[in-house]
């Protein structure tokens, strides 16, 4: 079998962190994927974001919950952006430290921050992004752009089709 050729481009990091930050602020629901015990399951999500750091607040009764405190590896996307991150269990929505999550959340969904937020058993999750991932079209031509927080690296992969 052939080897093909991968062709990369490094990318400004600064830049496509922007993108990224201003794609979490514009969509503010989003499918979070979580597992353990063999048991990969996934849900929409109502999150905010300060960065790429991403919260949401879900119940301590929920199974999401019940994963991430098994297994903090997650994953989130929206429409062609894919998040994977570490997720932290940061107590009660008005415990100290969570002042960020309320501000934000009272902000672009009120709504559910009435109804929710001070209920008993209700809980902030905090994902510190580690790789994100965006499939984009140029000229028609596929690419994945990668974004490597850890590393402060940004890169372009051009996606190639076997026949």
């Amino acid at each position: 079998m052939e080897a093909r050729e991968v062709h990369c481009v490094e990318l400004d990091y600064d830049l496509l962190l922007g993108d990224i930050v201003g794609y979490l602020s514009s969509n503010k629901i989003w499918v979070l994927a979580t597992s353990s015990h063999d048991r990969v399951t996934a849900r929409s999500v109502s999150i905010v974001n300060s960065g790429l750091k991403i919260y949401f607040q879900t119940h301590e009764d929920y199974l999401k919950y019940k994963q991430i405190r098994e297994n903090n590896r997650v994953a989130l996307c929206w429409n062609n952006v894919q998040v994977e991150g570490i997720a932290t269990i940061a107590g009660n929505p008005f415990a100290p430290g969570n002042e960020e999550f309320i501000r934000l959340y009272k902000e672009s969904h009120g709504d559910s921050f009435d109804r929710y937020t001070k209920l008993p058993g209700e809980v902030v999750i905090a994902v510190a992004a580690e790789l994100i991932t965006m499939w984009k079209y140029i000229d028609s031509v596929p690419y994945i752009d990668y974004l490597d927080v850890d590393n402060k690296k940004a890169t372009r992969v051009k996606q190639e089709y076997l026949p």
